[in-house]
């Protein structure tokens, strides 16, 4: 069967439950699941958040903290782009990971398909990047049962991207609506980041082998983060989504299939 030009809901819906039978790890976070609430959560932040004056301090602040969330994606992004190089011997295994962070943002707990927020385009955009850029001319093949040597280090730092995209998520929140946040929040941030960045350190001499270059690769994802204030939101490439995550939707059709066949005690 052609595959369409565009991922609809279906197509989404499909992946998802493919994805919740083959799940990572127990650590992935998923909507019915939370991670241990932090003293700095943005939960108990946000009354706090509420009082703050909208003075000129504030207002000077919030521009400066904007800065400071656009550094932290960048941050955020190079660890995504290490844990695609470090998992790219396996294809179902980079992508099963890419798609884990972003089902968990546009999918419900009721299976509903929901707008992806501006830091999960972005994230999605930088996927992409890595994938058309450096992996896909490679020429990976993938396999339905496939493992990467490096998927149990990246199942052991599940909770940290979690983390990264749902806290920088609050943060834009906030600061779109005028707010500020606690400087002891950024540095929570920063904390969490240092610990992914410790994790991914080990598998240093692969990444280098395989061609990641930190530097390069912020220079080259940096423009991507001025826009997650824009206020004309980023076009999201449907066509290019689809054509990444082919594999998966094709294995999550097949898989579809067999099990409707052997319903049929044929």
């Amino acid at each position: 069967m052609e595959p369409s030009s565009s991922m609809n809901s279906s197509d989404i819906s499909t992946i998802s439950e493919k994805m919740e039978s083959m799940s990572m790890t127990h650590h992935v976070v998923r909507n019915n699941k939370r991670l241990p609430q932090s003293r700095y959560s943005p939960y108990i932040l946000g009354s706090v958040i509420a009082t703050i004056p909208n003075t000129k301090e504030t207002n000077l602040t919030n521009e400066k903290q904007k800065d400071e969330a656009e550094r932290l994606g960048v941050e955020l992004s190079v660890f995504v782009a290490e844990a695609m190089f470090l998992l790219s011997d396996d294809l179902r295994s980079m992508l099963h990971f890419c798609v884990q962070i972003i089902l968990k943002y546009i999918i419900t707990r009721n299976k509903e398909k929901k707008n992806p927020t501006q830091v999960v385009k972005i994230l999605i955009y930088v996927m992409l990047y890595v994938f058309e850029t450096y992996i896909k001319p490679k020429n990976g093949v993938y396999q339905a049962d496939g493992k990467s040597t490096k998927l149990d280090l990246i199942k052991s730092s599940t909770q940290h991207f979690a983390y990264g995209v749902r806290s920088l998520e609050h943060i834009v929140l906030v600061l779109e609506n005028g707010g500020s946040m606690p400087p002891i929040y950024f540095e929570h941030y920063n904390q969490e980041l240092k610990k992914l960045e410790e994790k991914l350190r080990s598998s240093k001499d692969v990444l280098e082998a395989n061609g990641f270059v930190g530097e390069a690769m912020k220079s080259n994802i940096l423009h991507l983060w001025k826009s997650l204030f824009v206020t004309l939101p980023l076009i999201f490439p449907r066509v290019r989504i689809h054509d990444m995550f082919r594999p998966l939707l094709n294995q999550a059709r097949q898989d579809v299939c067999s099990r409707l066949i052997a319903s049929l005690h044929i």
